[in-house]
């Protein structure tokens, strides 16, 4: 059983987490949010906060995506 201080599940209470790698986003880090139209409310993991350097992936998809949306 994991514990809840496990680096496998990101968060910890500093703040919150990056969706790429799960770590917490902690104040004096630069972050942006990326909304995905196909996941509005971040339920499939997508919408949400990333760290600025973790981003940079997920902003080019979400620009895609937000274009022509799919339907997963």
């Amino acid at each position: 059983m994991l514990l809840d201080s496990s680096p496998f599940q990101g968060g910890g209470g500093e703040g919150p987490s990056c969706r790429a790698c799960r770590q917490s986003i902690l104040p004096d880090q630069k972050s942006t949010r990326i909304a995905f139209q196909n996941d509005p409310n971040g339920f499939k993991g997508l919408t949400g906060d990333y760290h600025l350097e973790c981003s940079k992936p997920f902003s080019s998809l979400a620009q895609v995506i937000n274009l022509r949306p799919f339907r997963f």
